[in-house]
């Protein structure tokens, strides 16, 4: 059952102001709050802005090394298709003779060296010996090489050369 009391609008209560005291602040205390927030928020700020420093000093070495990768990625891609040439006549014979593959033979191109225009690549005894150019820069004569050896039916490649000591590769 539904009571039929009469239900009042709020726009039709009286606007009687008896029953109403407001808080009154004082004016000494109302002046103070804004400088404290102000302040408060000041402190904030100053603490995230010294949390994102603290942070960008402590990444800074990662961009640096994320940046020395991606330069450095320019030479690793020239070794590729000498790489892939490698391979193939790896795994095209079951005996293969690694010291027949050099720069100029088998396929292979001619040796390059290091100038301040170009990379330089060579293969000897089927290494392959990428040198950085010579440009003055961090990665000036990095060396990144390559030796190739026939694991379970596959051909496995190990890194060593100087571009470990710049963690480019």
């Amino acid at each position: 059952m539904i009571a039929k009391d009469p239900v009042q609008h709020l726009s039709r209560v009286s606007e009687s102001t008896d029953g109403f005291s407001p808080v009154e602040q004082s004016e000494a205390s109302s002046g103070t709050q804004p400088d404290e927030q102000r302040l408060a928020r000041l402190a904030f700020a100053g603490v995230m802005l010294a949390l994102v420093v603290i942070y960008l000093m402590r990444n800074v070495d990662r961009y640096e090394d994320l940046n020395i990768a991606f330069r450095y990625s320019e030479m690793t891609d020239l070794v590729v298709p000498v790489k892939d040439t490698i391979t193939a006549a790896m795994l095209s014979s079951p005996a293969v003779d690694l010291k027949s593959f050099d720069s100029g033979t088998a396929g292979l191109p001619d040796e390059v060296f290091a100038s301040a225009e170009a990379h330089g690549i060579s293969v000897i005894d089927g290494r392959i010996i990428a040198t950085w150019m010579k440009d003055e820069s961090d990665l000036d004569g990095v060396t990144y090489i390559l030796s190739p050896k026939i694991e379970h039916g596959a051909v496995k490649w190990s890194v060593t050369g100087t571009c470990s000591e710049k963690k480019a590769c």
